[in-house]
Formats: C-alpha cells, sequence, structure tokens
C-alpha cells in the first residue's frame, strides 16, 4: 500500500485581474507553492471563456495543512468580498508522503 499525507486541496477560481494579489496573498500566508491553470465556464458571476475581448478564469489549486486552508479562506472571505472568486476545499491523500511532512 502506497503510503500517503492527509492533506487539504483548496482551489480557487477567480477574474485574471485578481490573479497578482491573490498569488501574493497566497505567499504571504505561507503556502510553498501552487498549480495554475485557465479555465472557463458560466456561474453566478456570468459567462467568462478566453477570447480577444475577455480573458479567461484563472484556477489555482494549493495542498496545504489544515491550518493554512483556513487562513485561505478567512482571507478571500475577508479581502476579496465581492469580487469575482470563488474557493472551496478537499481533504486529500498525497503521494510522495514526503513532500508534505
Amino acid at each position: 500500500m502506497v503510503e500517503t499525507a492527509k492533506v487539504t486541496l483548496v482551489t480557487i477560481v477567480a477574474a485574471f485581474e485578481v490573479e497578482e494579489r491573490l498569488v501574493s496573498d497566497l505567499g504571504a500566508l505561507g503556502a510553498k507553492g501552487y498549480t495554475r491553470g485557465q479555465v472557463s465556464g458560466h456561474g453566478v458571476h456570468g459567462h467568462r471563456m478566453a477570447g480577444l475581448a475577455d480573458a479567461p478564469n484563472v484556477r489555482l489549486e494549493i495542498l496545504a495543512s489544515a491550518s493554512l486552508a483556513a487562513r485561505i479562506l478567512e482571507r478571500i472571505a475577508q479581502k476579496y468580498d465581492g469580487q469575482p472568486i470563488v474557493a472551496y476545499v478537499h481533504e486529500v491523500s498525497a503521494t510522495p508522503r514526503e513532500h508534505f511532512v
């Protein structure tokens, strides 16, 4: 059986214009890294897709401790209120385990 670490996956989907501030906040909170992707879709803030007149949303994924995940959600709730952003968490098992201990 593969040994895994229990970590929290934080997923943030936001308008491209808040990405720079968001990445800065993640670093200030202690996030060691993230995965970034351009995404499009439809939701509460309307339809966003890549094109000449519009830029795609950004999705950031962070594998974090439960306490860091809570700090990230708190920062988003406080600092990004009313902006086109959503964040959610999942408890996951990750490997290699050594990356997270």
